[in-house]
């Protein structure tokens, strides 16, 4: 296995089942992507909806289209033309022959990773999931037809399984339905969600109970009522209390809420109402149509969003996006004719990541913040080279311009500083790395959308009446000494730099504490929080 570096060494290594030891990443789809596999359906009802994701993505991404060279002419000019009659010209746009049946690309198409193959390094390839139940083979050789003509290795994962059915935050969840478990008869939960995990490299793979009362055919995806915004944030739908599978969607959404994030913080749980059917009424039935606004596709800082002609509910819809993903540019999309047939845009869209992997891991610094003169702002950035560039671009109250300053790239941790806060100051900033043939943001609709955070004043640090707080030594080995004068008890939390909790225990006044053998040596933050809330960290470094 290789170990992959970001300012040095960093990585984490993975297992991939039945294929021997294989270091592996499978991002989110909230990530940064080189383009968008769509497919050509040849049929005026849908084609326009391709060809209006094409036209919103191609000033961000490749759109690749996929057209059928059998009984239609083999070059693409009427596609073209139709294209340009839309609006939608040849920038970004280029089209692959495959052999297709329809155009549910996110369901039998590749799920796109990077891993080592002992060719030096990490290098995109293509994970083939088994299609057979639909008697359409020209649609389950998909992956093997692009992973062929664009030369990548390619890797079969043993399920029968639809990739509107897989959601991943990139980091540490994988969601699906327990619709797997029928296409999967031979395995039982524990053994499907083991094998998920192997394969795509995730902590822990959920199966949440299928709606089977709610529309959208015998699917049962769960692309259809929940979107993926970021590594910290879920989008579910909200359906009116009549609809029958609404009180098993509200203990999803509960369910979901007490799940603690890769940064052990619980996900912020967006709600997005989902509009009527064209006659005004909501499914009541499986057979029924299912619409839906989650079915939504991001692709780099735009994310394409269903729409129904309902001016209403399409507003709202739009308005709750740009307030979940502000910067972003929300592009809707007439979806009307896809989902009688139990689908919408993210189920005709299969994104590709970026040639080379660069991530950016970092927790949000948004809302109110403890005070601090100098603010810190952690990351990691997870790539196979050196990272030739990496910035924190700030700006306070309300000023145009960003100002921005180098990160240290301090293995295995970053952090970038803003110096000389101002208790009232509202801060916005972003992230960024570059290698030589790479690069990304956080978040990835910077400069335009930036995390934005405020401090609270009862923690001004400046204010000599605080209790005071510190530990010693530092830099510490086995223990340390936490030293709390006011002999009162609170919470102490140990954060990695970019935000992951790895210890928590409560004490009171002066303690030593016995450092956790599974926390690594590292530049960790140690808070003390009272019993008000209250938070002082401080450094500290643990050898």
């Amino acid at each position: 296995m290789s170990k992959l570096t970001f300012s040095g060494i960093l990585f984490l290594l993975f297992t991939m089942a039945a294929q021997g030891q294989m270091s592996s990443v499978f991002q989110a789809e909230h990530e940064k992507n080189e383009g968008v596999l769509l497919v050509w359906d040849y049929s005026p009802a849908r084609d326009s909806i391709v060809a209006n994701i094409a036209g919103a993505v191609q000033n961000t991404a490749q759109a690749w289209i996929i057209y059928y060279p059998g009984t239609v002419p083999y070059d693409t000019t009427q596609i073209r033309q139709y294209l340009l009659d839309h609006g939608v010209d040849y920038h970004n746009v280029h089209f692959l022959q495959a052999w297709t049946e329809t155009l549910w690309i996110r369901d039998f198409g590749p799920f796109t990773g990077y891993g080592d193959f002992g060719n030096g390094g990490m290098e995109r390839y293509m994970l083939d999931a088994g299609y057979s139940a639909y008697g359409r083979p020209k649609d389950d050789s998909i992956p093997s037809q692009i992973a062929n003509y664009w030369g990548m290795p390619s890797v079969e994962l043993p399920l029968e399984l639809e990739g509107g059915n897989i959601l991943l935050d990139g980091l540490k969840y994988g969601f699906a339905s327990t619709r797997l478990l029928d296409q999967n008869p031979d395995y039982d939960e524990e053994e499907l969600t083991d094998i998920l995990e192997d394969y795509f490299n995730h902590q822990e793979f959920i199966l949440l109970e299928e709606l089977t009362q709610t529309g959208g055919g015998i699917w049962g995806h769960v692309d259809m009522y929940i979107k993926v915004v970021d590594s910290e944030t879920l989008m579910v739908s909200k359906y009116p209390e009549t609809v029958p599978d609404f009180e098993l969607i509200e203990s999803q959404v509960e369910y979901l809420a007490q799940l603690n994030t890769y940064f052990e913080e619980p996900f912020e749980i967006l709600r997005i109402p989902a509009p009527p059917n064209a006659d005004g009424t909501w499914p009541d039935e499986q057979d029924d149509e299912m619409r839906t606004y989650t079915n939504s596709l991001t692709m780099n800082d735009v994310v394409v969003v269903p729409s129904y002609g309902l001016p209403y509910y399409d507003s709202v819809a739009e308005a709750v996006y740009r307030e979940a993903m502000p910067g972003y540019t929300i592009e809707m999309v007439d979806s009307q004719n896809l989902t009688p047939l139990y689908g919408a845009v993210h189920c005709i869209t299969k994104e590709i990541p970026q040639e080379e992997m660069l991530r950016i891991i970092h927790r949000k610094v948004v809302d109110m913040q403890p005070y601090d003169e100098e603010m810190l702002i952690y990351s990691q950035c997870y790539n196979e080279t050196e990272v030739d560039s990496l910035f924190l671009y700030y700006r306070k109250n309300g000023e145009t311009e960003y100002t921005k300053t180098e990160m240290y790239q301090v293995c295995p941790q970053n952090y970038g500083v803003i110096p000389d806060c101002d208790p009232t100051d509202t801060i916005s900033y972003y992230i960024e790395a570059k290698t030589a043939t790479a690069s990304t943001k956080h978040p990835l609709s910077a400069p335009n959308g930036n995390h934005t955070f405020w401090f609270d004043p009862s923690t001004d640090i400046a204010d000599p009446d605080k209790e005071a707080f510190s530990v010693y030594p530092n830099p510490a080995r086995e223990s340390f000494f936490v030293l709390s004068p006011d002999q009162k008890y609170f919470r102490l939390e140990l954060r990695t730099l970019d935000g992951r909790l790895v210890m928590s225990q409560n004490i009171s006044g002066n303690r030593l504490v016995e450092r956790n053998p599974q926390v690594l040596p590292g530049i960790y933050i140690l808070s003390r929080i009272s019993g008000d809330g209250e938070r002082k960290s401080v450094k500290l470094v643990l050898q």
